[in-house]
């Protein structure tokens, strides 16, 4: 069910990183868990950059900007450390790394994908029940006569389709199987990248991780940071919120839907395909 009805559009800052040279791919490709050597030009995926134990150190989105030059692009505040993560064991490539942060527009609703726009980054964004179009380069504005919403209303959007973001459900101690996106950010046909023997084994046995992402809805105000309990129990934490939705993570024992407690408000929790 699509829940929004008409196209709306808010500003966006990302971080990026441009990634240029004659082996910029072929070395992305050892680094990210989405196959990146079969992008075309301007085309665009999202990918998760791991330790060597499979443990997520940034999400990003990569688009092909040039025949041998790539912008990964991430949320503000986390450019640096994805440069200097990628910046680390070149040995020899020829690959150069510059940051910058760009401005953008997140165009969601009906129309949203079918809209022609300028700019090194125009990419669909994945978001579930929703048309989402993501504009973003170095001179990006809200162009005259859009019907603009405010950034919160955006992070609404973002929590009702269950899409995590860096520093806030993604980051130290959270793997790929956790999060439900591994559809869109893992490829298994490509070769070998850091992190991938652990995300391979669980997704291949079909084993469930002791936590995955969930969605709570509450009819009073729910807080990042509260504790979700069960009869009493702690069983996860809420990781962000907007008003009466929230995201957060919840132990694999718990089955959903399922009425839980988080902080002093009854809430009702649902995996984010339920």
């Amino acid at each position: 069910m699509e829940i929004i009805e008409t196209l709306v559009v808010a500003p966006i800052v990302r971080d990026v990183v441009l990634v240029e040279g004659s082996d910029a791919r072929s070395y992305l490709q050892t680094q990210l868990t989405q196959d990146v050597m079969s992008l075309g030009l301007g085309g665009s995926t999202w990918s998760f950059i791991l330790d060597p134990k499979s443990s997520i150190e940034a999400f990003v989105r990569v688009t092909r900007i040039g025949a041998d030059r790539m912008a990964l692009d991430t949320e503000p505040g986390f450019g640096h450390s994805v440069r200097n993560r990628l910046d680390g064991p070149l040995f020899g490539a020829h690959v150069s790394f510059t940051e910058a942060c760009w401005t953008g527009l997140a165009w969601r609703g009906p129309g949203a994908t079918s809209r022609r726009e300028d700019a090194p980054i125009v990419s669909s964004v994945p978001w579930p029940d929703m048309e989402g179009l993501d504009v973003v380069g170095p001179r990006v504005e809200v162009p005259d006569g859009a019907s603009e919403m405010s950034v919160g209303d955006l992070e609404l959007l973002r929590i009702r389709s269950g899409w995590p973001a860096m520093g806030q459900e993604l980051g130290q101690g959270i793997t790929p199987s956790m999060t439900g996106l591994i559809e869109v950010t893992v490829s298994f046909d490509k070769g070998c990248y850091t992190g991938q023997e652990l995300v391979a084994r669980t997704y291949h046995r079909g084993a469930e991780p002791p936590k995955r992402l969930v969605r709570l809805a509450s009819d009073r105000p729910l807080s990042s940071g509260e504790r979700i309990r069960v009869d009493g129990d702690d069983v996860g934490e809420v990781t962000s919120s907007a008003g009466t939705m929230a995201l957060g993570y919840l132990a694999r024992r718990v089955e959903t839907p399922a009425a839980v407690v988080v902080g002093e408000a009854e809430a009702m929790v649902s995996g984010l395909r339920d």
